[in-house]
């Protein structure tokens, strides 16, 4: 497997203007649609707060445990963890399974982030540079898991109406 990377969400510095989700659903889908991105951006506009929600590729991760056709597999190249169309089943085992809400199920096939193939787009568009996709060094870890504490007790705030 290639240098770990992975998507560094900066809460601090996202705008919520959702162009992340544009791009993905337009890459992904050839479709203009943020219903059809495989990441989201929930806000809560009465205090300023967005929050982007996008698969973690977790190391351990629960989706490709759950899945009983064994539909999600790792990509050795990337990293991500990624969807087979032909042994999925639509079953939404890996969506109840994922902590973070990154999973859906569309037209009965389980949808996610799969890192572009290593080239993610919402990196790429967000101006703000809420979303990275960074190495996974010396000082990456601990950078990931600050951001994921942050966003945790965010989207806790955005769900609980606080």
């Amino acid at each position: 497997m290639e240098e770990k990377r992975f998507l560094f969400l900066d809460l601090d510095a996202c705008t919520g203007c959702r162009s992340c989700m544009a791009a993905c659903s337009l890459l992904k889908e050839q479709a203009s649609g943020l219903g059809k991105s495989r990441l989201w951006v929930p806000k809560m506009d009465g205090i300023c707060l967005a929050v982007p929600v996008v698969c973690e590729q977790c190391a351990n991760a629960p989706c490709e445990n759950v899945c009983p056709t064994r539909a999600i597999t790792r990509d050795t190249k990337t990293g991500a963890l990624l969807v087979d169309a032909q042994k999925c089943i639509g079953c939404k085992e890996c969506v109840w399974a994922c902590p973070f809400g990154a999973i859906t199920v569309r037209k009965g096939l389980a949808i996610k982030c799969d890192l572009c193939d290593g080239d993610p787009e919402c990196a790429k568009v967000c101006i703000p540079k809420a979303i990275q996709f960074v190495s996974l060094d010396d000082g990456g870890f601990k950078k990931k898991w600050s951001s994921l504490e942050k966003r945790v007790k965010a989207l806790a705030t955005i769900v609980g109406g606080r």
